[in-house]
Parts: C-alpha cells; sequence; structure tokens
C-alpha cells in the first residue's frame, strides 16, 4: 500500500469515525552504519470533518497567517492520533481501528524523536 492510497481514507471503529487525513512518522536512532535514521510509522491522524492535511498547523507554534490558521484548525476540530498498533485492518480506501483503541491528542510540540513510551 502507497502512503497516497492511505491518506484520505475513511476511518471506523466499528461505525465511521473520520478520514485518514495526515500520517505521523517517527525517527528511529541513528546507527554508526546509516547517515540518516530510519522512519518508522508511528501513528494516524484522524479528522471527523476533513480528508485534507492540516497542512503544519498541528505544531503548537505554528499560529500565523492567524487566518488561515483559524480556518485549518476549525476543519480539524476533534481531530486525533491513533497509535499504528491501534489499526486493525487496511482496505481499499478504508481503515479499521481494534476495539478500545486510544485517541491520542493529534498536536506536535517536540521533535520526531523516539517517544520515551514506545522506544
Amino acid at each position: 500500500m502507497l502512503l497516497s492510497d492511505l491518506l484520505g481514507a475513511e476511518v471506523f471503529a466499528p461505525r465511521f469515525i473520520g478520514f485518514v487525513s495526515d500520517v505521523r512518522f517517527v525517527l528511529d536512532p541513528t546507527s554508526t552504519d546509516q547517515p540518516t535514521p530510519p522512519a518508522r510509522l508511528y501513528g494516524l491522524i484522524v479528522s471527523p470533518h476533513a480528508r485534507s492535511s492540516s497542512l503544519g498547523y498541528e505544531r503548537s507554534d505554528v499560529r500565523s497567517p492567524w487566518p488561515v490558521a483559524k480556518i485549518v484548525r476549525w476543519r480539524h476540530r476533534g481531530s486525533f492520533l491513533v497509535h499504528w498498533p491501534d489499526v486493525l485492518r487496511l482496505e481499499d480506501r478504508r481503515v479499521q481501528l481494534r476495539p478500545g483503541h486510544v485517541r491520542h491528542p493529534p498536536v506536535l510540540s517536540r521533535s520526531a524523536a523516539v517517544p520515551p513510551s514506545l522506544a
């Protein structure tokens, strides 16, 4: 599956809850034999109202231009992050989450380093 196939897909748990509007990657610690750290899929950003990306406005310090920020944040209100292990099944333009999945805040406030809880 290509990343472009996943973006905009409908998300169910078990009923429809939104669209995949973005994906989140983390950079694994660098090894001595690789010049850049490998990226690993961390989770999906699910938006109940929009298929489109939040254009970087999920970062906590991005505030301008304020009219664009306000509109984008309004369109993505209620968005949440679902960790990759909470994805039960991927089908054609459809993502099924596992029962008991956890919704995390989608806000990015720091770098793409491996979170301590998942390292």
